[in-house]
């Protein structure tokens, strides 16, 4: 994942919208429920124009929130039982391209970036955790670029053919500057994969604070897909694919009905007990979840046009 690094002071009034500038209000309040760091309360405003959800008093220590167990990061072993999971990511992938130069922003400990790896791809990761970066090169075995700043260091690589942000854009203060330096770098046909949690989903409005991936206050920015779409486009990128029933946005679901039953998720693993509720509930609500735009998260795919390819 990245994180903004630098520390500031807290921001004292509403900002404008971080997606499209427009004018905010307030949404709601929540604490970190998920990692119980401290107890504050962080305040959420929505934009008017195009309904992100963002964190208004981002913390000026923001990275202390991001303790040491944050990526847990896997024994080589571990790392390889959890490739059956990244499966699909890179499914999603060759449906639409071929393998070539990957750039992956924010991998955590690098299950997808193996994946992609073992799938023929050129892989290089752009991670702002220290020790993630000598397990990607050391264990994983691909480049790592130590950074926070991922549009700078994208402004001076080579073309990509795909750049990957697997819920990495609700973690950034300037998602959309990210988004336009991921845009430009692209080979003409190249692919932009993102996959966010989804503000949209029914799992929030009915929720709200409890919602797990809201995450206070890890997750500053929940961007809507058409505000994303149209992001895209004014940064020359066209839709290739939407999904939202795949199997991380599965888990998403389950997930979130976990949390939301426990009273404090961060003190330690969910009973047995409490885990199968979270089970019985999500496949209850998998008709509602998984359609309509409901569910936990999406991910789209985003392609630059070929040279030549006029836009649509």
């Amino acid at each position: 994942m990245i994180a903004r690094a630098s520390v500031r002071p807290v921001t004292a009034l509403p900002q404008p919208c971080r997606v499209c500038g427009g004018a905010t209000a307030a949404a709601l309040a929540a604490t970190d429920r998920n990692r119980g760091v401290d107890g504050r309360s962080f305040a959420y405003r929505r934009c008017a124009d195009c309904a992100t959800l963002q964190l208004s008093d981002v913390p000026g220590d923001l990275e202390r929130y991001y303790d040491a167990g944050y990526h847990g990061v896997p024994t080589g072993a571990e790392l390889r039982s959890r490739l059956a999971f990244e499966a699909h990511k890179v499914e999603l992938l060759l449906a639409h391209t071929t393998p070539g130069r990957l750039v992956e922003i924010g991998p955590s400990f690098g299950a997808f970036a193996l994946a992609a790896r073992e799938a023929g791809f050129d892989v290089t990761a752009i991670e702002m955790d220290a020790a993630c970066c000598v397990h990607l090169e050391q264990t994983v075995g691909v480049r790592a670029v130590h950074s926070s700043e991922p549009a700078a260091v994208l402004a001076g690589m080579a073309p990509s053919r795909v750049i990957a942000m697997w819920h990495v854009l609700e973690h950034l203060e300037r998602p959309i500057e990210v988004l336009r330096a991921a845009a430009a770098n692209l080979e003409p046909g190249g692919l932009l994969a993102i996959a966010v949690p989804n503000p949209q989903s029914l799992g929030l409005r009915l929720m709200r604070a409890r919602w797990a991936h809201l995450d206070a206050p890890r997750h500053l920015c929940l961007v809507p897909l058409e505000a994303l779409l149209g992001q895209a486009h004014a940064a020359g990128l066209e839709p290739v694919a939407t999904v939202t029933t795949d199997p991380f946005a599965r888990h998403c679901n389950r997930f979130a009905w976990e949390y939301a039953l426990r009273r404090r998720p961060a003190g330690g693993p969910s009973p047995a007990l409490l885990v199968r509720a979270s089970q019985v509930i999500e496949k209850l609500m998998a008709p509602l979840e998984r359609t309509g735009l409901r569910s936990a998260a999406y991910t789209v795919l985003l392609r630059r046009p070929a040279a030549g390819t006029a836009r649509r």
